[in-house]
């Protein structure tokens, strides 16, 4: 088989096996807060929405549109800089930091499923192949 009948075919077994359920069973705009709310969960110091934008990899005007959301829903609040006041700093609420901690048990129970079902060591081998594939692409 040549290469090119070889990658068609793995593209096939992508597609078919993609275990779209358990990584993308939020929408766009949900994976972003909830990124959001773990950065800033994780955070030891005062947070910017500049700083969202650079670890997201995206626009501040899209984290505006999320930090917008996301405080309307209680989660975060947006509060002067005691260092410097022409900043905003972004805080996470006790109800983000229940959401994080409630996500984050979920996501706990479905991995421990997938180690029942598929096994640790297959895992383990998949998160490898994984990293090699993205090291390959350069992402």
């Amino acid at each position: 088989m040549d290469v090119k009948s070889d990658a068609e075919e793995l593209m096939e077994k992508f597609r078919s096996c993609a275990p779209k359920k358990f990584f993308s069973s939020v929408e766009e705009a949900e994976r972003g807060i909830g990124f959001i709310l773990v950065f800033l969960y994780r955070s030891d110091g005062e947070v910017i929405a500049g700083d969202i934008a650079r670890e997201m990899n995206v626009t501040t005007a899209r984290v505006a549109a999320l930090l917008k959301k996301m405080e309307k829903n209680g989660l975060i609040t947006r509060e002067c800089s005691s260092k410097d006041g022409r900043r905003t700093v972004v805080k996470i609420t006790g109800k983000g930091t229940a959401a994080v901690i409630r996500k984050r048990a979920e996501l706990l129970k479905r991995t421990e499923l997938l180690i029942e079902k598929v096994g640790k060591k297959d895992l383990e081998d998949f998160i490898r192949i994984s990293q090699k594939i993205r090291d390959a692409l350069g992402e």
